[in-house]
Order: structure tokens, then C-alpha cells, then sequence
């Protein structure tokens, strides 16, 4: 199954400053908890090449999927949702990207 970021809700209806948006993930590389070891990644959402917004870092369940709740977009725009593995800090990777519309 290929990676994806589901936005919710869908472009083009999110409000800047007003609108809780919801991002569903499902895809990724999927952590083996009966190793102990555990994939690492994050959100960061940037407007005209400018980050304006990262998420916790978070692992994904068993099947690669993982849930990032109540983010509220600062400023309208055109955006780029970037998800990044982060398991080694100094090599990050970006996975994959969705575009969405803020509107004001």
C-alpha cells in the first residue's frame, strides 16, 4: 500500500484561524512492536515554502497508520503538508506531501 495523508476536512473548506483539521495517515513504514524498534515521524505544514506549523513527533500503530488531531491553520494559502521520518534525527526523510487549500 502506498502512503498517504488524508486531510480532513477537504481542501478548499478550511478556514484560517477557525477550522480544527484532522490528518489521517496510512501507508507508512508500520512499527514492529514485538522488536522494540519504532519509526519516528512528523507533520509540518508550509505556505509558500515558509514552515508555519510542525506536529509532535509521533510512531505509527502495527499497519503504518496514525491519526494527528486539532490542528487550526494560522494564515490562508496554499499549503504543503509534509510528513518526514525522523527516526534518525540527523538524516531526516520526507515520506510524502499534500497540497491543501486555507481559505481566509
Amino acid at each position: 500500500m502506498a502512503a498517504a495523508i488524508t486531510v480532513i476536512p477537504v481542501s478548499g473548506q478550511i478556514t484560517a484561524k477557525k477550522t480544527v483539521c484532522t490528518f489521517a495517515m496510512s501507508g507508512t513504514v508500520p512499527n514492529d512492536t514485538g522488536t522494540g524498534a519504532e519509526n519516528r515521524f512528523v507533520l509540518t505544514f508550509k505556505v509558500g515554502g515558509v514552515e508555519v506549523g510542525r506536529s509532535q513527533v509521533f510512531g505509527t500503530s502495527p499497519d503504518g497508520a496514525f491519526q494527528f488531531n486539532s490542528y487550526i491553520f494560522p494564515v490562508a494559502g496554499s499549503y504543503t503538508v509534509q510528513l518526514y521520518n525522523v527516526t534518525n534525527p540527523l538524516s531526516e526523510s520526507a515520506v510524502l506531501d499534500a497540497a491543501t487549500v486555507v481559505v481566509a
